[in-house]
């Protein structure tokens, strides 16, 4: 019996052209041997495991025909909610496990980039079927396999990518290839579902590749000039599209050709956040759009399943192949596997090329920006890990995640050794990559971070006194009277300090308000930037809850606000809370993020090359001196001024 190589399929860019021609005229003979009835035995006493997370009809039980018409075997969980998982095994324990059993996994699953992880721990090769809204790379293979088979090319085809490009992942896998291809796409987005800017920056950057992206009445103008149209329809039971002739009136001469084929899908509603919603107007596909003379001899394609974005009628058009194109999952999967067969006898496929993963050193590494990251969800051995990412602007560092490629904005990195931090110019990025190198970067989300984390800025300019202890006892008086004035029922109330500051702070006014009001209440402290454990009680072990209360975050000072949204976020993981109030020390303005303070307790005017760092002390209850607080300003030099003015 001979073993499958190690060669993982997680996206359609670890196949080459020439590996994907390969595999279509695999293909093509494997359906003449269909046709004819013939028995093969290519794949005989090999075994392959379908892991499902999510459900699914073509693309498992096509894997399974085309493995056992190869005279192999299959396992298959087809409903990961009655395995394991169910009890909390994660995803790299399950892999390793069914790894042991079969020899090729089949995987489909909810989180962005989980085709990569499983790829990583798994002894055998991994076959993306789908991760999250990411990629979708062998329906890819189908697509480009029966768009060859009818138009006999691929290069020079203009494909049009319509309605729901942000969360359909057949469309992102298939723009990658169609740009390796040197077809032309033109995307006409439904409002709110463009092609994300990480598939936009990844055939920029990997094809040196761009396409136009037009509007709805746009494309009906320009549809006689296309070759394909591959329709995501975001909002079902609308109005048909192509229901009559095209104006040609605006179209350059020579005349436009004709359009070959049309390729409509359903919306992606289970990868949106609000299940229930439908963003604009948008087609109903039925016999009309072939009416048009421009539209005569397209075909209509489908990768199903349908909901109402394709009419019934159509199925008795001779020019409908989604059936066609279905019953294609079985011969191109089939030559997938004998793909992999056929470099059996070669040792190791060398690696892709790529920039090598940043090693970064931080007391709380940074967490990947998609909300869907497989990172976020198997946190318990899956570190985040980034790559230098493919675009940027010249005052970010932008970090790409290596499982599902969104990149994350740096403003701030740190040097380990010397504890010192800056803010990101260009001309520091040769710095940063001997950081990254010999693993001395720390990256950070916010100043507020950074000097929690213990580390200085790069150099300070002048700096002043503004507030002394006597002051700052003052503003705190001020926020504890502003706050027992607009909250009648204390009793509801709950102080939430941003560690550490912030987390004094709140002690404090729980003591004034106290004194004011006879209710003491509960206190909690909250790191924005830890993992578990990130609310703590101040006041005893019992566990923190708002639902049902009036939150006061409280915090030293709110510079660009983006601290004070992420512990919003992260009390509103915890409950539903009635209310949630923001007090803060200091108010220095040029906020990024659109927060006002409820409660403030002074407002300093600053530029933005300045920093205000409020110093506190705990008071001695047994000590007859007053803690020695107090207020400064001082203004951050960067790199890139201080060579300016040494010149």
């Amino acid at each position: 019996m001979t073993r499958l190589p190690k060669y993982d399929i997680v996206s359609i860019d670890d196949l080459s052209l020439r590996e994907i021609e390969r595999i279509f005229s695999l293909a093509d003979r494997f359906c003449e041997a269909l046709r004819n009835a013939e028995r093969i035995t290519l794949a005989d006493g090999l075994i392959m495991a379908t892991l499902f997370y999510e459900p699914s009809t073509r693309t498992r039980l096509s894997f399974e025909s085309a493995m056992h018409r190869l005279g192999g075997s299959v396992i298959s969980s087809p409903d990961m909610r009655a395995s394991s998982a169910a009890k909390g095994e994660t995803l790299a324990d399950t892999v390793r496990v069914v790894g042991s059993y079969a020899d090729l996994i089949v995987l489909r699953h909810p989180h962005d980039g989980a085709a990569r992880v499983a790829s990583q721990y798994a002894p055998c090769p991994v076959i993306n079927a789908g991760d999250g809204s990411r990629e979708h790379p062998t329906q890819t293979l189908c697509d480009l396999y029966i768009l060859r088979k009818k138009k006999g090319h691929l290069r020079g085809l203009t494909v049009a990518l319509c309605g729901d490009l942000k969360y359909g992942r057949t469309v992102h896998s298939l723009i990658y290839a169609l740009a390796r291809f040197g077809a032309n796409i033109v995307a006409v987005p439904t409002a709110g579902m463009d092609v994300p800017d990480y598939v936009l920056d990844r055939v920029r950057a990997e094809s040196n590749y761009s396409f136009s992206t037009v509007s709805m009445e746009e494309m009906k103008s320009l549809a006689g000039r296309l070759d394909a149209l591959y329709l995501t329809p975001s909002a079902p039971h609308q109005m048909a599209l192509f229901t009559a002739e095209m104006p040609i009136e605006k179209l350059p001469a020579p005349a436009p050709k004709a359009l070959d084929a049309f390729y409509v899908t359903r919306m992606q509603k289970e990868r949106m956040a609000d299940k229930g919603a439908e963003s604009g107007e948008y087609v109903r596909f039925d016999a009309r759009a072939l009416k048009g003379s421009r539209a005569h001899e397209a075909v209509v394609m489908h990768p199903l399943p349908r909901t109402s974005e394709l009419a019934y009628e159509l199925d008795s058009d001779p020019r409908a192949i989604y059936f066609e194109q279905a019953a294609a999952g079985v011969p191109v999967r089939m030559a997938l596997v004998a793909w992999m067969l056929e470099h059996a006898a070669v040792a190791e496929r060398p690696p892709l090329p790529g920039l090598p993963v940043v090693r970064l050193r931080a007391e709380a590494a940074p967490r990947c920006p998609n909300a869907n990251c497989v990172s976020r969800f198997e946190g318990s051995y899956l570190a985040p890990r980034f790559r230098l990412g493919r675009s940027g602007a010249g005052n970010v560092l932008m970090l790409r995640c290596d499982y599902c490629d969104r990149e994350l904005a740096v403003e701030f990195v740190g040097h380990v050794r010397t504890r010192r931090y800056y803010r990101f110019e260009e001309n520091l990025l040769s710095y940063v990559r001997e950081w990254i190198e010999e693993g001395s970067l720390a990256v950070f989300d916010t100043v507020k971070q950074a000097e929690e984390a213990g580390y200085e800025p790069y150099r300070r300019g002048p700096q002043r006194e503004i507030m002394n202890a006597e002051q700052v006892a003052e503003a705190v008086e001020s926020l504890a009277g502003q706050a027992v004035a607009d909250l009648p029922d204390m009793s509801r109330v709950m102080l939430v300090g941003v560690i550490s500051r912030g987390a004094m702070l709140a002690m404090r006014l729980r003591d004034l308000i106290e004194a004011r009001t006879g209710v003491r209440p509960p206190c909690a402290a909250l790191d924005a930037y830890a993992g578990a454990d990130a609310i703590r009680a101040l006041d005893g072990p019992e566990e923190i809850s708002t639902d049902g209360r009036v939150v006061v975050l409280v915090d030293d000072v709110i510079n660009s606000g983006w601290t004070v949204q992420r512990a919003m976020a992260m009390l509103w993981e915890k409950g539903r809370p009635a209310g949630m109030k923001l007090a803060v020390l200091i108010d220095r303005g040029h906020r990024a993020v659109p927060i006002r303070p409820n409660y403030v307790g002074k407002n300093i005017p600053t530029s933005r090359s300045e920093r205000v760092q409020v110093r506190l002390e705990m008071p001695d209850p047994k000590a007859r001196t007053r803690a020695r607080d107090r207020v400064t300003v001082y203004s951050m030099v960067e790199p890139m001024k201080e060579a300016e003015s040494a010149e």
